[in-house]
């Protein structure tokens, strides 16, 4: 009878162990579907900081060629005046 006291306990200690591994692995699970979600999220957010960024960096790049032409425009701008300047100073230093 002892044996099969022993048998016994050994056998609902074993269904007991591979019960409370089968509750703990979908807790588990569940802790790591939640982990996965917010990861995902966190990704998803980064994703549009990212986009939203290109998109500034492309403005910004339009702005400075934009910039750029109208400086070239006041350079040759400046450079015609010197011209006309140096001519005005050359009449009058004539005279």
């Amino acid at each position: 009878m002892s044996i099969e006291m022993s048998l016994l306990f050994g056998a609902i200690g074993t269904v007991l162990g591979v019960l409370g591994a089968i509750i703990t692995m979908k807790k588990d699970s569940k802790n790591q579907g939640a982990s996965e979600a917010s990861i995902t999220t966190k990704v998803d957010y980064i994703a549009r900081g990212v986009d939203d960024i290109r998109l500034d960096q492309r403005a910004q790049a339009s702005k400075i060629e934009s910039m750029n032409e109208k400086l070239i425009r006041v350079d040759e701008s400046s450079k015609q005046a010197h011209k006309r300047i140096d001519k005005l100073e050359g009449i009058s230093h004539e005279s």
